[in-house]
C-alpha cells in the first residue's frame, strides 16, 4: 500500500497483527481473522471450568446416594438448586470464549461507504451496509471484552455512526492494542471514505 496518503501497511502490521489491511481498486480492505484475541477468550475458559468444577466437586460429596436415604435426597435437590446457575454459566461463559476465538470480521471501505462481514466458523453471521452520506464520524470505543486485567494497554474498537438514531452503528474496526494503533487505523478509514 502507498504511503503517499494514508499510513503505511507495515506499520500497521509491526503494531498489532490482529488484522491485516490491503488496498484494493475501490480503497481498503481490513480483515481482522479468527484467534486474533486468544487471552480474552482463554479467561473466559478458565471461569468457565472453575464456574463448573465447584458445584461438581460439592454434588459428588453426595454420591453414590442411597436409595432410601431422604436426607441425602433432600440435600441433593438443594445443592442442585445452588449448583444449576453455576452450571448455566459455565456453558453460557464457555460459548462466549469459542465465540471469541471464532469469529472473524471483513471491512471493506470505499468512497461510496462500508461493508462488514462477520463470520463464525467460516458461516456468515451478520452483514451490515452503511453509505458513506450516512455517516457522521468513525469513533473509538474501548472493547470491554478484549480487555486484560495482566495488560495496561487498552484494546480499541472503532465504530461508523450513522446520521440518523434509528440506524444501527457499524463495528469497522476491533482488537486494536493501543491508542496509536487506533488513531493509525481511523485515520486510514477516515481517508478512504473522505471524511476530515
Amino acid at each position: 500500500m502507498p504511503t503517499s496518503d494514508s499510513t503505511d501497511t507495515a506499520a500497521l502490521f509491526a503494531h498489532g497483527g490482529s488484522f491485516r489491511a490491503r488496498r484494493t481498486p475501490d480503497g481498503i480492505v481490513l480483515e481482522f481473522p479468527v484467534l486474533r484475541a486468544p487471552g480474552a477468550a482463554l479467561g473466559l475458559i478458565a471461569f468457565a471450568v472453575l464456574c463448573g468444577l465447584m458445584p461438581a466437586i460439592g454434588l459428588s460429596a453426595l454420591l453414590p446416594l442411597e436409595p432410601g436415604n431422604a436426607s441425602a435426597m433432600v440435600s441433593l435437590a438443594l445443592i442442585g438448586g445452588l449448583a444449576a446457575p453455576f452450571m448455566l454459566a459455565s456453558v453460557v461463559f464457555a460459548v462466549l470464549a469459542i465465540y471469541l476465538l471464532a469469529n472473524s470480521l471483513r471491512v471493506e471501505i470505499s468512497a461510496g461507504g462500508i461493508r462488514t462481514e462477520r463470520r463464525v466458523f467460516g458461516r456468515v453471521t451478520k452483514t451490515s451496509t452503511i453509505s458513506r452520506e450516512a455517516i457522521t464520524d468513525v469513533k473509538p470505543r474501548i472493547g470491554a471484552r478484549y480487555q486484560n486485567v495482566f495488560s495496561a494497554t487498552p484494546r480499541y474498537a472503532l465504530v461508523a455512526n450513522p446520521q440518523d438514531n434509528r440506524s444501527k452503528e457499524v463495528v469497522v474496526a476491533e482488537d486494536l492494542s493501543g491508542q496509536a494503533l487506533m488513531v493509525e487505523v481511523r485515520t486510514l478509514i477516515c481517508t478512504a471514505l473522505g471524511i476530515t
